[in-house]
């Protein structure tokens, strides 16, 4: 019904009966219906506006005299209480009759710039431990507008930093989902965060003082970002490759002296010639802290965050002249999810990446690469229990989001996304085992072709395929060990595998959701002889493909629709049809 519509009927029927000179009371009756309908369509929107689901603590925050939050750069003040909802495992802290004081502003650049839904930054009056965590003053309450927009499942930053705590980064933010009311309206779900910053339970380092002199203490205390904006405070070297400036904003301290600002151009100066320069010197490695790199490297190869060396990329250094830069904490992963995994992150990128393709080239460092992800390859499968743990925790606030930010509603369906976060991770993980040459598993076990580096002898990957489905509300691993001799177990998940013919190399899955949505595009895993492909949902209506199938490369399946799981063998009977016929999995 369009309200507007009638709305502005009324208003003519008034304005036609005042210029007719009709009687008052028919004025007054027309006027009274009018009052009526609006009372009505006010109650009707009330009723229909979103709400927080329930499901996770609710944080309430009242500006001062409702003023609106306009700025990055200026705070204003706050009230605000978290409510935990009754839920286990959750503290409430103030309350709605004695509420406590802080200070709010905006935050970010292109999520607060470009988003109804934004982002902002909390400063309390008093450290409080806000959903379990360590206790302080200073938090960030992370919108993922954009993870939303892009259907990435509220998945991005969340399985980033939950990687970096994995592979054991010195420190993580921690961070936990929270429904949010501002002023009275519910402005959805988002992320309560713990922000970058010199601190003993955050990036532990001595605290440099502002436009200190002293030569002895400015050596270190520095927290700085390889920065994608050049309006902060910040200072810009030229990179070794003559066609890039890289800005280093300095966020500890925060006023520099000019001893202050020649040590830091200096070092980064350096750095850099030593970036460009003899790739088996060791030189390098008495400024950067390669295995602090390598860690950082490793999670945004996984999450293959083309921006994470442009932007958002954060450096610090203890004090003390035999001190080394480490890079770290990871933070803004707003670049990852995009890309099919077949190159590294700064290769074929829209932004480009300072330093790491040419780190890349020292052989030192590669080799410790190689070594790390030996070691932590084996634990990789956590992270999708950790996804599953959050579809359970999310999806209901998901629904509630969806409602309060229609443009953003693209994680409504919270367990679609995450399903396809979890087949592009294993992609990823698949295509960077195959280049690192690991001969360990996920799991542990031996790859079955026992060739150096790991695989079949035929060069094929040769890895442990696991899923995580959902049993009466609970997520179990479902690991295939021996693909060629599994009897699949009835869950409520589905795992293929598919036989295809010897002339189609790289193979592809199409996925449809049961709405018959197109869903996106997925390299198989190959095991053996067999594709295989997995999936979180009740159904599946997907097609087998070699290459870019209609795209150039016609040879496909047909339409495979299915509720569980099985095998199947594709012959090719012309150009553009493959029949599949499913057999027997022993």
């Amino acid at each position: 019904m369009n309200y507007t519509n009638i709305f502005e009927k009324n208003i003519i029927n008034i304005c036609v009966c005042r210029n007719k000179s009709l009687p008052l009371q028919q004025i007054i009756k027309t006027m009274k219906r009018l009052v009526f309908f609006s009372l009505f369509v006010t109650l009707v929107v009330s009723l229909s506006a979103a709400s927080p689901s329930g499901t996770l603590p609710v944080l309430y925050i009242q500006t001062e005299n409702n003023a609106p939050i306009v700025s990055k750069e200026d705070y204003i003040n706050a009230t605000y209480y978290l409510d935990a909802m009754g839920l286990a495992g959750y503290q409430s802290i103030g309350s709605a009759s004695t509420p406590l004081t802080m200070e709010i502003k905006g935050r970010g650049n292109y999520t607060w710039r470009d988003f109804h839904k934004k982002p902002y930054r909390l400063k309390l009056s008093e450290k409080q431990p806000l959903m379990g965590m360590t206790k302080s003053k200073h938090f960030a309450l992370l919108a993922h507008a954009d993870d939303a927009l892009n259907k990435k499942g509220f998945m991005r930053n969340q399985v980033g930093f939950e990687l970096s705590r994995m592979i054991g980064m010195a420190w993580t933010p921690a961070t936990a989902p929270v429904e949010v009311l501002l002023n009275g309206d519910y402005i959805g779900l988002y992320f309560l965060t713990e922000t970058i910053r010199v601190d003993k339970d955050r990036v532990n380092i001595v605290e440099q003082e502002d436009e200190e002199t002293d030569p002895t203490a400015i050596t270190g205390g520095w927290l700085v970002e390889i920065d994608n904006y050049d309006t902060d405070p910040h200072v810009t070297i030229k990179e070794g490759d003559d066609r890039h400036d890289i800005w280093f904003t300095y966020k500890t301290p925060e006023v520099l002296s000019k001893a202050q600002e020649t040590f830091l151009g200096d070092e980064m100066s350096r750095i850099d010639e030593l970036v460009y320069g003899d790739k088996n010197s060791d030189e390098l490695w008495q400024y950067l802290d390669m295995d602090a790199l390598a860690k950082f490297y490793i999670v945004q190869e996984i999450m293959d965050n083309y921006e994470s060396f442009h932007g958002s990329c954060y450096l610090y250094r203890e004090k003390g002249d035999g001190e080394k830069w480490k890079f770290g904490p990871v933070w803004d992963f707003g670049s990852a999810f995009f890309r099919e995994k077949t190159m590294y992150l700064y290769e074929g990128d829209v932004w480009h990446n300072h330093w790491i393709p040419e780190i890349c080239k020292f052989p030192a460092f590669m080799e410790h690469v190689k070594a790390v992800w030996k070691e932590f390859y084996p634990q990789i499968n956590a992270i999708y229990t950790f996804m599953g743990e959050q579809l359970t925790l999310l999806k209901s606030a998901a629904v509630a989001d969806a409602n309060r930010w229609p443009d953003y509603s693209g994680n409504r369906d919270l367990q679609k996304r995450i399903n396809n976060v979890n087949t592009w991770l294993k992609n990823s993980v698949a295509w960077l085992n195959e280049q690192w040459k690991t001969s360990s598993n996920p799991g542990g076990n031996d790859n079955p072709g026992g060739n150096e580096g790991g695989g079949n002898n035929d060069g094929s990957l040769s890895e442990v395929i696991s899923m995580h489905v959902w049993v009466n509300g609970q997520s179990v691993e479902y690991v295939v060990n021996q693909v060629d001799s599994i009897t699949f177990a009835k869950k409520e998940g589905i795992v293929i595998k598919a036989k295809v013919p010897d002339f189609w190399t790289d193979v592809y899955v199409y996925l449809w959701d049961t709405d018959g949505v197109e869903n996106g595009e997925y390299k198989a895993s190959k095991v053996g002889d067999w594709y295989v492909y997995t999936y979180f949902g009740k159904s599946l209506n997907i097609i087998f493909k070699e290459g870019q199938g209609w795209n150039g490369h016609p040879y496909q399946s047909e339409d495979l629709k299915t509720d569980r799981s099985g095998c199947y063998v594709i012959t090719q009977e012309g150009e553009n049809k493959g029949v599949f016929n499913e057999v027997n999995c022993e």
